[in-house]
């Protein structure tokens, strides 16, 4: 069931992102705004960019996941076959779901305390929602965005 669920959220995210490449060729193509001031494009452009922050937010979770041995996130393995012994024995004690963060310490209060989640995953969840939250919100004033910055030039007939 969660595959199936996986895959229609991902093609949702997918077609978002492709409908909204092909509205700003159209845009580019024309020379004019006017395809990208639809309220359909800013609910896809919402939609593209809570499916970049999902994924960021995916990535940082699966950081170091291992399903056969969940402890080796901190230990430097890979698999139960494969360890680093230039990593020392560590253990897991923090792991924050938002902002995402897993610390590996070999004690509490340890100042040489490892992050293992990459610097660039809060970033771009972050930017991701606000990029999300800002294109739904203006969703409902595409008309009069369009009807403001696509008017017809005097003269024109």
């Amino acid at each position: 069931m969660i595959v199936f669920l996986g895959l229609a959220l991902l093609l949702v995210g997918l077609t978002s992102m492709v409908t909204l490449a092909v509205h700003t060729a159209a845009a580019v193509r024309l020379r004019s705004a006017e395809p990208l001031l639809h309220p359909w494009v800013f609910v896809q452009a919402a939609v593209a960019a809570l499916f970049c922050a999902g994924l960021a937010l995916l990535s940082g979770h699966l950081t170091g996941f291992d399903p056969i041995d969940p402890s080796s996130v901190c230990n430097g393995r890979v698999s139960r076959g494969f360890r680093d012994t230039s990593v020392p024995e560590s253990r897991l004690v923090t792991r924050s779901v938002f902002p995402v963060s897993v610390v590996c310490e070999e004690y509490p209060g340890d100042p040489d305390a490892t992050e293992q989640v990459p610097g660039w995953v809060n970033p771009v969840a972050l930017t991701g929602g606000g990029l999300a939250l800002g294109a739904a919100g203006l969703a409902p004033f595409a008309g009069v965005l369009r009807r403001r910055l696509c008017r017809p030039e005097p003269g024109a007939a």
